[in-house]
Parts: C-alpha cells; sequence; structure tokens
C-alpha cells in the first residue's frame, strides 16, 4: 500500500480557520449593528424619560409641556440634566439584564453594550426668544383643543381690531384740530372782547381816541358769565384730573392686592438657553389665538375674588403695572379711549346731535358774532360729549352689563344738558346695567384691549402670571419659567464589547478589544 502526504488535510484545516473567523467575524458586524441600534434607542430612551417629568400642574392649568430642571431648588445646571439623563439611560440599558436575573435562560442580551460619558450639549428654555417658546405651545394647545369654539371670536375680534383702529385715527386727528382751535378761540375771544366794548371818539380838533364803553363792558361781562354758565367743559376737565376709578367703579370694592417686581421674571436676569427649535407659528390668526389663550387662562375684574397675588391678570397684561388698581386703572382709561372714538363718530354723524351741540356753543360763545368761533366751540363740545358718554359706558361694562361698539339712537345715555350734573348723572348706569343691555360685555372689550397691546409686552406679562400662579396657587413655591426645560440634545458613549469576534480573534492570535461609539440624540416638546 502507497503512503501518501496529508496535503489537502492541511489545506482545508487552514482554510476552515479562516473560513469560520470569516463567518464569526459577519455575524460580529451584524450583532454589532443591532447593538448601535440598541444604544441608540437607549439614548431616546433616556431622553423621553426625563422629559416625561415635565411639570403636571403647569400642564393641567395651562396646557403647556416642561421639565423643571432645578429639581426643586432655585437654579437650573446642566449637571443636573446630566445626572438625570445618566440615571434613566443605565436604567433602560440594564432592563434585559435585569430580566435575565429573573427568567434565567429564557432571556439573552446579546448586545452588552455598556454606557459611558454622559453630556448634555444644548437645551431650550419655556422663556427663550423673548418667550416665544412658550407663544408657540400656547398656540398649538388652542388649534388642538378651542379652535372650534374661537373661530367666530376671532373674526368677530378682527373685524372690530380693524374698524377701531381707523376710528381711533379719526378720532385722534380731531383731537389734534380741536386743540389747536381752541388756541385760535381764546385769540378770538379776546379780540371780540376789545372790538365789542370799545368806541371811538372824534374829538373837537379833529383828533380819534378809542376809550371804553361801560355798557358795552357790562353786556359782554354779562353773556361771558351766562354762557360761562351754560358751559360744562370746566367741569369735564375736573372730572378728568380727578380719580376716574371712583366715577366708574361707584360702590364696587376693589382690591388692593399688587405684585412684588423682583420676583418677576420680566423684571430679572433670566436663564437662557442656546437650542434653537423651530418656531412654525407666527401671524394674525396665531396672534388671535394666543389672545384667546390668555382670555381663557388668566383672571380678570369680573371674576370672583381669590387666592391669586393679584386678582385682575388680564388687565395686568394690558397695563403691566404692579397693582390691580393700577392696572384697572389703565384699562379703563384704554376703554374709554376707544369708547371716545365710537361715541364721537356717532355724535359727527347725527344732525339731530350736532344741532343741539350748535346751539349750545352759540349760548356759550354767540356773543362774539364770529361763527368760526362757535363751530370751534361746537367741535369741543362734541368731544366732550363723546367723554360723558364714554364714563357711562364703561361704568355699565363695570356693573356687568353690555354696550355695543357701534352705538345708535336707541343706545345714547347721557343728553347733553346733564353734562354740567355728569357725576349725578353716571349713576344711573348701575341700573342700565341691571335692567339689561346689549352688546358687547367687559371682557369682550378686554379682548379689544388686548388686540391693541404688543405681542412682546403680552408674551413677557403673561409669563410673569404663570410664574406668580404656579408658585402660590398652584404649589410650586420655586417654580421659574427660566428653569423649564422644552427641547435638549445630548450625547452618550457607548462601549461594545466583542463576542463573536473572540473565536477569529483566538484562532488568529489577535486581541479582543471592545468598540467605543459615540451617540447623539435630541428631543423637544412639540
Amino acid at each position: 500500500m502507497r503512503r501518501q502526504r496529508a496535503v489537502i488535510t492541511v489545506f482545508f484545516c487552514l482554510l476552515s480557520v479562516v473560513f469560520i473567523s470569516f463567518c464569526f467575524a459577519v455575524v460580529e458586524a451584524v450583532r454589532f449593528s443591532g447593538a448601535r441600534a440598541q444604544c441608540a434607542n437607549a439614548t431616546s430612551l433616556g431622553l423621553w424619560s426625563v422629559f416625561s417629568e415635565y411639570e403636571n400642574r403647569l400642564l393641567e392649568d395651562y396646557g403647556l409641556f416642561a421639565v423643571d430642571a432645578a429639581y426643586g431648588e432655585k437654579l437650573i445646571s446642566k449637571e443636573k440634566l446630566t445626572d438625570k439623563l445618566r440615571i434613566y439611560v443605565r436604567e433602560n440599558e440594564n432592563v434585559t439584564a435585569e430580566l435575565s436575573g429573573k427568567l434565567p435562560g429564557l432571556l439573552l442580551d446579546p448586545w452588552k453594550a455598556a454606557s459611558g460619558d454622559v453630556k448634555v450639549d444644548q437645551y431650550a428654555l419655556l422663556s427663550d426668544c423673548g418667550g416665544d417658546y412658550y407663544y408657540q405651545q400656547a398656540v398649538e394647545y388652542m388649534l388642538k383643543t378651542a379652535w372650534a369654539d374661537a373661530v367666530g371670536k376671532l373674526k368677530d375680534a378682527y373685524q372690530d381690531a380693524q374698524g377701531m383702529r381707523q376710528v381711533e385715527s379719526e378720532y385722534e386727528d380731531s383731537r389734534k384740530t380741536s386743540g389747536e382751535d381752541q388756541k385760535q378761540v381764546a385769540a378770538g375771544v379776546k379780540e371780540a372782547r376789545e372790538e365789542l366794548t370799545t368806541m371811538t371818539e372824534v374829538a373837537e380838533d379833529g383828533s380819534v381816541s378809542v376809550v371804553k364803553d361801560p355798557e358795552a363792558e357790562k353786556r359782554v361781562r354779562k353773556a361771558e358769565e351766562e354762557g360761562k354758565k351754560k358751559d360744562p367743559r370746566p367741569q369735564l376737565d375736573d372730572l378728568k384730573s380727578g380719580d376716574i376709578l371712583k366715577l366708574v367703579c361707584g360702590s364696587i370694592r376693589l382690591s388692593k392686592k399688587k405684585l412684588n417686581s423682583k420676583d418677576l421674571l420680566s423684571k430679572r436676569r433670566a436663564n437662557r438657553g442656546v437650542l434653537s427649535l423651530d418656531r412654525p407659528h407666527g401671524g394674525g390668526i396665531d396672534d388671535l389665538l394666543f389672545r384667546e389663550y390668555l382670555l381663557d387662562h388668566f383672571r380678570n375684574f369680573k371674576d370672583k375674588p381669590g387666592e391669586d397675588v393679584i386678582l385682575y391678570q388680564t388687565e395686568y397684561l394690558i397695563g403691566g403695572k404692579y397693582t390691580d388698581r393700577d392696572n384697572l386703572r389703565k384699562t379703563v382709561r384704554s376703554m374709554l379711549y376707544l369708547r371716545e372714538g365710537f361715541n364721537y363718530a356717532f355724535l359727527v354723524t347725527n344732525a339731530a346731535r350736532n344741532q343741539e351741540a350748535t346751539g349750545l356753543a352759540t349760548l356759550i360763545i354767540g356773543w362774539t358774532g364770529r361763527p368760526y368761533l362757535v363751530a370751534a366751540v361746537k367741535h369741543a363740545l362734541l368731544l366732550e360729549w363723546a367723554y360723558g358718554e364714554s364714563l357711562f359706558d364703561v361704568r355699565i361694562l363695570l356693573h356687568g352689563g353690555r354696550v355695543p361698539l357701534k352705538k345708535g339712537e336707541t343706545d345714547w345715555h347721557v343728553p347733553l344738558s346733564s353734562l354740567l350734573r355728569l357725576k349725578k348723572q353716571l349713576k344711573k348706569a348701575d341700573g342700565v346695567a341691571k335692567g339689561g343691555t346689549t352688546g358687547l360685555d367687559y371682557e369682550d372689550y378686554l379682548r379689544l384691549m388686548l388686540h391693541l397691546t404688543g405681542m412682546a409686552n403680552l408674551k413677557k406679562r403673561s409669563l410673569d402670571l404663570v410664574e406668580v400662579n404656579m408658585r402660590t396657587v398652584c404649589g410650586c413655591p420655586e417654580f421659574r419659567a427660566d428653569n423649564c426645560v422644552i427641547g435638549m440634545t445630548a450625547k452618550i458613549q457607548w462601549s461594545i464589547p466583542s463576542i463573536m469576534g473572540r473565536v477569529p480573534a483566538a484562532l488568529l492570535g489577535t486581541g479582543n478589544p471592545s468598540t467605543d461609539i459615540s451617540i447623539e440624540g435630541g428631543f423637544a416638546y412639540r
């Protein structure tokens, strides 16, 4: 029997080493891809877990998602967020291992990935961009919860706002014109008085001299005094210089509550994030929705008293003052100005009212014999009449009544003759309000006032109120809007040990290294 060398056997043995190493390398590559996906999942789960700790009262009361990243303390820091994320990542990382211990032999963790360094890169805060991220969530809340209910109000409010701006522009022009006319009236009265109370005398030598006529002076003085008795303007000037709240509130008991300006977000140096998020909302309709959100979530003068730090919160959005009284006073003045514009527009287009004003102006200054002075005083009387009616209107609103934006003949309450006793006339508004009226109520006018307030101020002041209410009413004494994280990016280092690669490593005599990878992830409330 001839002996042969085992050449092929040795060749296949050597080849099998390469083949087995290749097979295990392929399996290891597949396992590594799965492990990488598992690391990405654990990173995402960690971020989701951090943001699952949103402030529940903020969501319940204001429909806003945010994590109070100060975690009961006063200041926010990346270290606190990092520690929180590290805890959740490791909990998610060890889920399979824990189950394997409870169910031995039934579960296998083929990944064996371990997290290393955890780093929070950037975060965005609720108060960032001048409160615009807060604005985005508020608008989204309205779109998802209140759009159907708000659309009718928004349409009416938008149309009213357009007409309101035009009326106010025309009214402001009229006031400026009247101010200039009154200077001419003063000069014209002086000139007329001189003309009516003096006469010329010719002496025997032919010289001419100007002398006072005592009888004429007496007649002119009497005419002026009679005119002043019928002129309501001085009395209305006195009312304007007094406390407007006494005139329009009557016996209503007013709040004396006030804010501590040092506690307000708008008055301190706020924390800022550096993460930039998408801001899809903005523009006309979104601004209208945001204003409707403010009316829905903040109390006003007509609401029942509560434990809030201030009671007239919508009025704070409009006025920006620190006390309830000051905010109500500023809101009332804004309403008065709005009503004056519409009331004046009614008067100048009503022939009967114009005739009344002309008659009174003639009684006041007709003695001068100058028609242009009568016209100027008539214009001033129409403005004062509009003001007196506006006081009556606002008093009706504050006592629970309604006032139409554009008035008709039957909606007018203050006769021209009553301007001389306007204080007494205003008391009738309480009964008119109780008797029932038509038109817009106090909240409807607040809606219009919000349209006249800049969006930047509304965002800033409403965040002030969110903070204050969360601290006092909601029981979160350390709450700060600039501690509330709404978005975050992070980077986590992962170590993936080699398992299937151990076989080719042993066969080929190489080491058994693990692979380190970096996973970046992010989360933001939408």
